[in-house]
């Protein structure tokens, strides 16, 4: 798949990605074990955000050893964060703790997926809140992409977004 015919499937699964996230973390405040899968919607947005950029080669987003695959997240974080791939703005410059965080959740996500750490506590708002600025860096603030032709899709992603952010409240 060429790169511009990536950018809409990846736009869609970012979105879908955002809305498994609030609904669990909605459907949480009743049944508490529903937020284990907000990691897994915000790090599936993370991922297709981060592998939908006008320049990126089909090998720069496939999985090395499986290019029917998404790359892992680590790798396109790598290059996501790397002059090789992308220039300023849409290059991410991360902090340490805002990677701590994104690699906390990666770390719940994969706990839930493969069945790990059952009685483990969830990453705090701070954490899911650093994975949503990122998403939202790649996808709105900066995105690598040619926005005109996504407007409604980007209009929907915000909106998740946005919501999200509510959902998240400003502490946590």
């Amino acid at each position: 798949m060429f790169p511009r015919e990536r950018i809409g499937p990846a736009l869609a699964a970012v979105l879908e990605g955002l809305k498994l996230a609030r609904r669990e973390l909605e459907g949480s405040a009743e049944d508490s074990l529903r937020r284990r899968w907000v990691p897994v919607g915000l790090i599936a947005a993370l991922q297709a955000a981060l592998s939908g950029y006008e320049s990126a080669a089909p090998e720069d987003a496939c999985d090395p050893s499986q290019p029917e695959h998404l790359a892992p997240i680590a790798l396109l974080l790598r290059r996501a964060r790397s002059q090789d791939y992308l220039n300023l703005p849409e290059r991410l410059e991360l902090s340490g703790h805002t990677m701590r965080d994104i690699d906390a959740v990666i770390d719940a996500r994969n706990r839930v997926l493969h069945a790990l750490g059952e009685g483990e506590e969830p990453p705090a708002n701070a954490a899911f809140r650093s994975v949503l600025r990122v998403v939202r860096y790649a996808c709105l603030d900066h995105p690598a992409f040619p926005v005109a032709q996504h407007a409604v899709m980007l209009a929907l992603i915000r909106d998740e977004i946005s919501a999200l952010g509510r959902a998240l409240g400003q502490s946590g």
